[in-house]
């Protein structure tokens, strides 16, 4: 049996620093099905009790954490694969280059979730296939909202 924690371990904090691929999975507003996105834009409060994420305003994850606040965050990092259960808010429209929304969530449990006996030895990775430029200018623009945002 799995030991639940109420906040993330100072490895998965470390690991939530950005640049990071989690899932994220909402309940859909007008389903109320699952509903499962991937997102990169992360950051995990020092203390492990929140995380934060960045959206584009128009994402359907942001009117079904409105409808039904009640998130899943899926992690695979430090050596395993982590659900995340929490409670999420959605900050107003912030317009940079793109109009984005800070999700954040109010981490409650933490549980890992790998099968028996097994251990993750290389952590999935991505490459952004869009302009180099615009992804740096993008990725500086979100992590000072989620310092502004504190």
């Amino acid at each position: 049996m799995t030991k639940t924690l109420d906040r993330l371990s100072t490895e998965l904090v470390s690991s939530l620093q950005g640049e990071k691929m989690v899932s994220l999975i909402t309940l859909d507003a007008e389903t109320k099905l699952p509903q499962l996105s991937v997102v990169s834009w992360v950051n995990a409060k020092p203390n492990g009790t929140q995380i934060k994420i960045a959206l584009g305003h128009k994402a359907s994850s942001i009117e079904n954490i409105r409808s039904n606040p009640n998130v899943l965050v899926g992690i695979i990092g430090a050596g395993s694969c982590y659900e995340v259960r929490g409670t999420a808010t959605v900050s107003p429209i912030f317009e940079r280059t793109m109009k984005l929304c800070i999700v954040t969530i109010e981490v409650e449990t933490v549980e890992n979730v790998m099968f028996y006996g097994g251990k993750v030895t290389v952590e999935p990775e991505y490459e952004k296939t869009y302009n180099p430029e615009l992804a740096k200018k993008l990725d500086s623009e979100v992590y000072e909202l989620f310092i502004q945002n504190d």
